[in-house]
């Protein structure tokens, strides 16, 4: 872009002409010719006399002497003007100005970044890439990881705004889901030579048989990497981790065929590593059978700096003997790391029978912070080595004991008096657990999360003084699924004693009634996360809620119900109304109601859907009175995620139409047994919707093998297929990828 600024446009003072003196003259008629300044000047040097001119003197001198004088001034004029030009130059030396006819002066001009969007006409054309980094980083904090990533496709600011801010690169993790390993196609031909880092991977069923440069690249900035289910050996494993320096977290699960032909040599001290991870600090080995004590220790001492481990639901598929000698090496590496160990997972595990708790409780200078284990013994009547440990380890501040079937009330008390620090306390589906148990839970003044859910034995009387208390305390998530016995006294006080609830659990608790409802609406403002198996009025008291689950409530969901829901719970994100039979187009777009939400003399008015603007999940499915009425004047979600509207049976094309064009942002959409959906339903949801990831079109019969050629195929172990059916599938445009076997 130049910048030109025509000289003659100017305006500029004009300099004083110099002084001149003023000469006598004579009156003359109008037919008398005017004399030049030479004339003039030559009067005055002979001594200020006039001679008289001729009062007729001949035409052809008259007009000659009238061109010479017009010739003069014109030159005058001129050198006047390139004086001031010459003078305007000097004064701006860095613009260019636009040249004259006579001249051509071009002078290059450097732009500053805040000049570009500006043109020369005074118009301003907008420039989002020019945008401090400061005000990006606000913007993109206020949108999740997908919509992120897609903005970060706009420019090159952008995708460095979306992707290298270290609390962006904490969220974003690339998970690769059964792709070849190699560098000549597939998505690792794109990453081994990378633009970014990729700090947090995640591989699921993939088989690391080939070579690749992808580690040489990367692994300098690899911290975190989870191999799932992935089929490596020996040789190639010991290869990546030669190249991971700073890995501080690293998660083998279900990883057999890594273990099952690693063999060695017991006779020699030979170090299974040829390398160390000094800032390795989380090491899990979850599901894992065919490792052995040798692996296990040769392993470990490849991280000095292990500060957490987990080792939950392994040794399964071992003998009784072996299964003991694992747990006595995780126990000698526990105490070995006793200084530094700070998290246990040993959930699952079969025979961690009296015995390892003992051991575990007499390692000296052990203070835990996260213990997860599955209790499932019966506790000895006589020194039992789990009330044992629980008495010394006083610096927990989460316990998770699900499923642990043999812990009771005597142990739930021990830990109560004896782990004061508690922030999460799970003890989900303890059998065994009463109304004596919970008794002085209340008395934890740092716990913020409780589950207790299953616990059929906790009566209303004991979570009324037990959990609750008499004096109100702060508490973040709570969960009581599948407890029969709450009363509305209780939910009451529930309400009363927990401060700043947002998270609460209420699935499938048959006593909740809507005068329960009625007490959340009055007193927990704050609340975010609410699940509910039926449903009531909920009113304009949960200005914050942001998730609200009332899937299955068939009777009580009614378009009433959910008009309310629209007008005051504008802040969800997450909406979950499936099989709400009563449900109907009325009640989605507020048209054609019998009885107006609000009706104030003749003010009357009715709300959508689309009311929710911040929505991102919606499910609906088995809602199946709802038509292509409510998706055209009720689905109007810029923002919508996830979409699901299985066994809606009388949504067809027209809805389908309207719904891509209204949802442009819809990343998983189900239609699964939607008998009306066609293949051209299924070609304008793979034209349109640019960012669907997940479409299930389960039992729709209109569907023919026509609708294939727009969508994701996955055709592996179809060993009938022709060997070059990859290369003929890569010349269908609209096909996003195949998996083949």
């Amino acid at each position: 872009m130049d910048f030109v600024c025509p000289v003659s446009e100017l305006l500029l003072p004009a300099r004083k002409p110099p002084a001149r003196v003023a000469l006598p003259q004579r009156s003359r008629s109008l037919d008398q010719p005017m004399t030049s300044a030479e004339e003039t000047a030559g009067v005055l040097n002979d001594g200020g006399k006039s001679k008289p001119t001729s009062s007729k003197p001949p035409a052809s001198t008259s007009s000659s002497r009238r061109k010479s004088s017009d010739t003069k001034k014109d030159r005058a004029a001129e050198q006047e003007e390139k004086r001031k030009r010459d003078s305007i130059f000097t004064l701006f030396p860095d613009l260019q100005w636009k040249p004259t006819v006579e001249e051509n002066v071009s002078v290059p001009v450097e732009y500053c970044d805040w000049m570009a969007p500006f043109s020369c006409d005074g118009r301003f054309t907008a420039r989002f890439d020019l945008l401090p980094m400061e005000l990006i980083l606000k913007v993109f904090k206020q949108l999740n990881a997908s919509d992120r990533l897609a903005a970060s496709e706009t420019c090159r600011r952008w995708l460095e705004a979306a992707h290298y801010y270290e609390p962006f690169q904490r969220q974003m993790y690339f998970n690769f889901d059964r792709i070849e390993f190699n560098d000549e196609d597939g998505p690792i031909k794109y990453f081994s030579q990378p633009l970014r880092t990729y700090p947090y991977l995640t591989f699921t069923f993939v088989e690391f048989t080939r070579h690749s440069d992808f580690w040489l690249n990367n692994g300098m900035y690899i911290k975190e990497l989870t191999l799932r289910c992935c089929l490596i050996r020996k040789k190639k494993f010991i290869t990546i981790m030669k190249h991971l320096p700073a890995l501080e977290r690293l998660e083998l699960m279900q990883c057999d065929e890594l273990f099952k032909h690693w063999t060695l040599d017991y006779s020699t001290d030979e170090p299974m590593f040829p390398f160390t991870l000094p800032r390795l600090k989380h090491l899990s080995l979850a599901a894992c059978d065919y490792y052995n004590e040798y692996h296990f220790e040769r392993f470990i001492e490849a991280a000095p700096a292990l500060e957490s481990i987990d080792v939950s639901n392994c040794f399964i598929n071992l003998y009784l003997s072996r299964r003991m000698t694992m747990i006595s090496r995780v126990l000698r590496l526990v105490s070995k790391n006793r200084h530094m160990m700070r998290a246990l997972n040993i959930s699952d595990i079969p025979c961690f029978d009296d015995v390892a708790w003992h051991l575990l409780a007499e390692i000296g200078g052990l203070f835990l912070t996260h213990f997860t284990v599955t209790y499932t013994d019966r506790i000895p009547l006589k020194d039992p080595g789990i009330l044992k440990f629980f008495t010394v380890q006083t610096k927990l501040t989460h316990l998770d004991l699900t499923s642990s079937i043999g812990v009771n009330d005597v142990c739930l008390q021990l830990i109560v008096e004896n782990c004061p620090l508690l922030e999460v306390l799970k003890v989900r589906r303890c059998w065994l657990l009463s109304d004596e148990g919970v008794q002085d839970l209340h008395t934890l003044q740092h716990l913020r999360v409780l589950d207790v859910s299953s616990c059929d034995r906790i009566s209303d009387y004991g979570m009324r003084v037990g959990i609750l208390g008499k004096r109100p305390r702060r508490m973040d998530a709570v969960y009581f699924s599948l407890l029969n016995t709450l009363s509305d006294y209780s939910m009451y006080y529930l309400v009363l004693m927990f401060k700043n609830l947002q998270v609460l659990d209420l699935d499938s608790n048959a006593t909740i009634t809507d005068t329960s409802l009625q007490y959340l609406c009055c007193y927990s403002q704050e609340l975010r996360n609410l699940n509910l198996q039926s449903c009531a009025k909920i009113g304009a008291n949960f200005p914050n809620l942001a998730v609200l689950n009332i899937g299955g409530s068939s009777t009580c969901m009614t378009d009433w119900s959910a008009q309310y829901i629209f007008c005051n719970l504008v802040n969800l994100e997450h909406l979950n109304i499936e099989r709400s039979t009563k449900l109907t187009d009325a009640g989605f777009t507020g048209i054609d109601l019998p009885e107006k939400t609000f009706s104030i003399w003749d003010v009357e008015e009715t709300f959508a859907i689309d009311r929710l603007k911040k929505l991102r999940v919606l499910k609906v499915s088995g809602c199946y009175r709802m038509t292509d009425f409510a998706l055209r004047y009720g689905f109007r979600f810029t923002e919508l995620k996830e979409l699901s509207l299985s066994r809606c049976h009388q949504i067809s094309e027209a809805g389908i139409e309207r719904l891509v064009a209204t949802c442009p942002a819809l990343e998983y959409l189900d239609l699964s047994e939607c008998p009306n959906i066609n293949d051209s339903c299924v070609k304008m949801i793979a034209i349109q919707l640019k960012r669907i990831g997940t479409l299930k079109l389960a039992n729709c019969p209109l569907l023919t093998e026509a609708c294939l050629e727009f969508l994701y195929l996955y055709v592996r172990g179809c060993f009938k297929l022709p060997p070059d059916i990859a290369e003929r599938l890569a010349k269908i445009p609209t096909l996003r990828q195949v998996y083949k076997s």
